[in-house]
């Protein structure tokens, strides 16, 4: 510190100045101007001991208040005469050095100036440690606050790549590190462990990077500290000797042209305490002699270009980032394992899905992979959707948790149709085999029936001839009778099973059934014995009477209730508060946009959500095209986009994301032969 006497000239003649004094003496008449001068002139920090009278008193105080220099010190020496009064408060008591009337002799003034000078001195050591305690508390309460930041940010992330990007970046700044990497510990398929070079970044220049994998040996420093647990703190790696436990690999520095030089480099610990990774920290820029100028940024301002540049800029970690670092790493590991554990959860639970999938559409082969299909379909549509700049859907994004929550509502779309007879899916015409071939029966043994009959007939007729009746006539109406009877069979045999394809038509099956009954009634339908044969059953004119499809209204009914039995089956997961919509979209997939779908009769865009009005779309394509339904061929392209065009035009199907499915191409993206995706998204 440098230390300046100031005398006033109005204190000069009570002094008696040594030929040699002990400090420069600055004499002036105008004590601002004079302390001005100095002031101006110095540097760092600054002690003025000032010899001057009690009246000039008041005039330095304000001075000095007004300079307002945390750099400068003063100390106060008043000669006056008997009888003069001050007013002095705590500070100016402390300031104050010496009072004399009687004025100083050369030996008092070089003792009050040593006096003064030493307790100058003290002042600005007591001022400077005060100085860095509150730097330290400053930088240990802003140490916590990065901690508490860390925590937090850690224990949200979700992806893996991001996680470790923030794990480096944080510990980097806090630090002031110029460069950094991550090393995770992987096993492999032999059951060994080693060191995979996961990321890395240096602030000062792009500097490209390659996973690659280390063994878990003490030939590297990252190797060494995964094996021993120990923190190393460098100074400098190429310091280092053949007596240190590790050595420097200083081939990535000649290549890119850089400087290694201070090395912090700490394991990752999880909670049993087993090493997971290892973070490396290069080249702090934090220099702790400099904390009053430092900004907490260095990390990423303080530009490493040049060789003096890290001779200049770069100094060694400071011991307390050590326990820091510990602290960070032992934070990021628990961030790493709760992530792998997610993943893991995640992976076992989506895995159970579709495992669970697979096993209920194995009971039916003919819509086996549907799900599958389906949910592929609506990640498509949502893609689409993202890319959409202008339309409809500008405003509208999925992010990859929403598309994830898609994609599960799709796989489960379905599930409760483990609850309906296996029999109502597998049926194929209106009637079931059995049921076709027990009717089937009944015409034949009818046929047979009437065949016996008119036999019999035939035969009492040629008896009654030989006994000589007049039989000619006869003979020629019992054979047309019987060939237009026989006739009569056949044909009602052929249309009752015409009538069983469950064909889309114009044609009133009812109103042909209601003929064939009439038609039953002009045939005497019994056997030879005389006893009336049945026709048409009840049950086999409720579904031989089926306009669309090979379902009856109860069997419909049936099959439709599989979208509450997959609500009530799948509310029952307590799905994380990102999946909560999931029931919800799997009960309303039926659902019509004009109020004719199912179970509810929702009608809108408002009721129905968009999720839900996708996964419709998915699904009624994915039936009309696929090849391997028991009751019906799979529909041509150009006629499965017809239909889908003509149910957007009568307000069944989302007509935009229709459109969008057109537009796009999405089909295209689909072997229709194989019905899989030629790319699949993750």
């Amino acid at each position: 510190m440098k230390k300046v006497a100031i005398l006033s000239t109005a204190a000069k003649g009570k002094i008696a100045l040594p030929s040699d004094p002990p400090l420069p003496v600055h004499e002036c008449s105008d004590l601002a101007a004079g302390i001005s001068a100095v002031i101006r002139e110095s540097t760092g920090p600054l002690g003025l001991i000032f010899f001057i009278t009690p009246r000039e008193f008041a005039e330095t105080r304000s001075y000095l208040q007004s300079a307002d220099s945390p750099d400068l010190y003063y100390t106060i020496c008043l000669l006056g005469a008997k009888g003069d009064s001050l007013e002095l408060n705590q500070n100016d008591l402390r300031r104050l050095q010496h009072f004399s009337t009687t004025g100083l002799s050369g030996t008092e003034f070089m003792f009050h100036a040593h006096k003064a000078a030493s307790t100058l001195e003290e002042r600005h050591a007591g001022a400077r440690e005060k100085r860095e305690n509150h730097e330290l508390l400053m930088d240990m309460r802003n140490d916590q606050e990065d901690l508490i930041s860390i925590g937090r940010s850690l224990s949200i992330e979700k992806d893996p790549d991001r996680l470790f990007r923030m794990i480096l970046m944080l510990s980097k700044k806090i630090t002031g590190a110029d460069a950094g990497s991550i090393f995770i510990v992987e096993t492999g398929a032999n059951g060994m462990k080693f060191l995979r070079f996961k990321y890395s970044h240096t602030f000062s220049k792009e500097l490209p990077y390659e996973e690659f994998v280390l063994n878990i040996d003490t030939k590297s420093i990252a190797g060494y500290v995964a094996v021993t647990g120990n923190v190393l703190n460098i100074p400098d790696v190429y310091l280092l000797s053949s007596e240190d436990p590790v050595s420097f690999n200083s081939s990535f520095d000649r290549t890119h042209n850089y400087r290694s030089k201070s090395m912090l480099v700490v394991p990752m610990k999880n909670h049993l305490d087993e090493i997971i990774g290892v973070i490396q920290l290069i080249n702090s820029k934090e220099d702790s002699t400099n904390r009053h100028k430092a900004t907490g940024n260095e990390a990423f301002e303080v530009v490493l270009a040049t060789p003096e540049d890290f001779e200049k800029n770069v100094v060694p970690f400071e011991k307390r980032y050590e326990t820091l670092m510990e602290a960070v790493a032992g934070q990021a590991a628990i961030a790493i394992e709760n992530n792998r554990m997610m993943k893991q959860i995640q992976n076992q639970f989506e895995e159970f899905v579709k495992a669970s999938v697979t096993a209920i559409e194995s009971r039916d082969v003919a819509t086996s992979g549907h799900s599958f299909r389906v949910a592929e379909i609506c990640k498509e549509l949502a893609y689409a959707i993202n890319g959409e700049t202008d339309g409809p859907f500008k405003d509208r994004t999925f992010s990859d948790t929403a598309i994830k929550e898609l994609e599960f509502a799709a796989l489960l779309h379905d599930f409760g149709k483990v609850y309906i007879d296996l029999a109502i899916f597998q049926k194929s015409k209106k009637l079931f085999p059995r049921d076709y071939d027990n009717l089937m029966l009944k015409m034949d043994y009818l046929y047979r029936c009437t065949e016996i009959r008119f036999s019999i007939e035939e035969k009492k007729l040629l008896e009654s001839s030989l006994r000589g009746a007049d039989t000619g006539d006869r003979f020629e109406q019992i054979k047309k009778e019987r060939d237009d009877t026989l006739a009569k069979i056949r044909d009602i045999k052929a249309r009752l099973s015409r009538l069983n394809e469950p064909t889309v038509t114009d044609d009133d099956p009812e109103a042909t059934i209601k003929e064939i009954m009439n038609e039953f009634s002009d045939i005497r339908c019994s056997d030879i014995e005389g006893r009336q044969l049945p026709t048409l059953t009840e049950e086999e004119k409720l579904n031989l009477q089926i306009r669309r499809g090979s379902l009856n209204p109860n069997e419909r009914k049936e099959i439709e209730s599989h979208v509450v039995h997959t609500y009530n089956f799948v509310s029952k997961i307590p799905w994380p508060p990102e999946y909560k919509n999931i029931p919800e979209i799997a009960l309303k997939h039926h659902e019509k946009l004009d109020g004719t779908g199912y179970p509810d009769g929702l009608k809108g865009n408002e009721e129905i959500p968009l999720q839900a009005r996708m996964m419709a779309l998915a699904d009624i394509y994915d039936a009309l095209a696929a090849t391997d339904r028991p009751y019906k061929k799979a529909v041509p392209l150009e006629k499965t986009l017809s239909i889908l065009q003509e149910e957007a035009r009568n307000n069944k199907l989302d007509a935009d994301l229709v459109e969008l499915f057109i537009k796009h191409e999405l089909y295209r993206k689909i072997d229709r032969d194989s019905f899989k995706l030629e790319h699949a998204k993750s």
